[in-house]
């Protein structure tokens, strides 16, 4: 069974730390959150946080575009606001939802969604800077309304071909990703679903949701409920998977960082609220690697780290293969 060692607290936000992204460096990622600072930080100097960018509005969702050295930032009040990671100049700035924006998510190498409290999807591409001294710039392709609830997560598929995004009115709604139609629709958890992630090699969806619990679905075209997991007493934030696949991470608002085996879905690990864990609600959790990250409302940032050692949980595999 693999490790959890013990963590390093970064901390520098003056508020809630809402959003997580990783970075250019080997060892980077950026935060941000309720003070609107864009934080970067390495993992190998926690203690020295950068200021990348400073909004007037709190951050929810983060995409930093290596290619074009672009970073975009969905605030609370809904606007979409592109800063340029060479100047740190904030370069375009877009009013379309009317409430905060949850996740921005790169679909293609030129394109990315916008997940909106308002229950609008956005689509968006980029383009040469409109004006002169301005490198790139983001145009609107299309808008979908997909609920009358807020849009929390948007998850890729591993063949790039769907997105299944998670939903304030309980549902998962499963989208090919050409001109967005949706494929499926299936009931996910009681007052809203807050998160999503597949599996990168194997057929399925794992959710979670204001009702607390972790689901797993089957990816075949029936939206089959495979297992439901009580993970939590409260929202679940965010659900991620390394890019291995050996590990489910799930953290929310009883301000618990929990990691299972994603084989076995045994849990592995469970913090404890006060020194040595948050002390209020994890809103975010990215992998680095054989890190887990999260983002807390108690205005740290947490690194936990895993062995590599194999999973005991590998002998009863409950997961589907394709």
């Amino acid at each position: 069974m693999p490790v959890i060692s013990s963590q390093t607290a970064l901390i520098g936000h003056n508020s809630a730390v809402y959003a997580l992204a990783n970075g250019l460096l080997d060892q980077g990622f950026l935060s941000a959150g309720g003070d609107g600072l864009v934080v970067q930080w390495d993992l190998n100097t926690p203690e020295h946080g950068v200021v990348q960018a400073r909004i007037g509005d709190a951050i929810f969702s983060l995409l930093q575009d290596p290619k074009r050295m672009m970073l975009l930032i969905g605030t609370g009040a809904g606007r979409l606001v592109l800063v340029d990671l060479k100047t740190r100049a904030e370069v375009q700035v877009v009013e379309l939802h009317t409430k905060g924006i949850f996740r921005i998510l790169a679909y293609t190498d030129d394109q990315f969604l916008c997940a909106g409290g308002d229950g609008m999807l956005s689509t968006w591409g980029w383009r040469p800077g409109a004006t002169s001294g301005t490198r790139y710039g983001i145009e609107l392709v299309r808008q979908i309304p997909l609920c009358d609830e807020k849009l929390r997560d948007i998850a890729l598929a591993p063949d790039r071909n769907r997105v299944a995004v998670a939903c304030g009115d309980g549902m998962i709604r499963l989208l090919e990703t050409e001109f967005f139609n949706e494929l499926e629709r299936f009931g996910g958890h009681e007052n809203g679903c807050t998160s999503v992630a597949f599996h990168p090699t194997k057929p399925v969806l794992l959710s979670g949701g204001k009702d607390g619990n972790l689901k797993v679905w089957r990816m075949d075209g029936t939206g089959r409920n495979l297992h439901t997991l009580a993970a939590h007493k409260g929202a679940v934030y965010a659900t991620t998977l390394d890019d291995r696949g050996r590990w489910i991470a799930t953290v929310g608002r009883d301000s618990l960082v929990k990691i299972w085996d994603a084989h076995s879905l045994q849990p592995l690990f469970r913090s404890v609220r006060g020194r040595d864990g948050h002390t209020h609600s994890v809103n975010a959790a990215i992998w680095r690697g054989e890190s887990l990250l999260t983002a807390s409302d108690d205005r740290t940032i947490r690194s936990w780290e895993m062995s590599s050692k194999p999973s005991l949980g590998m002998a009863s595999d409950l997961m589907p293969n394709a």
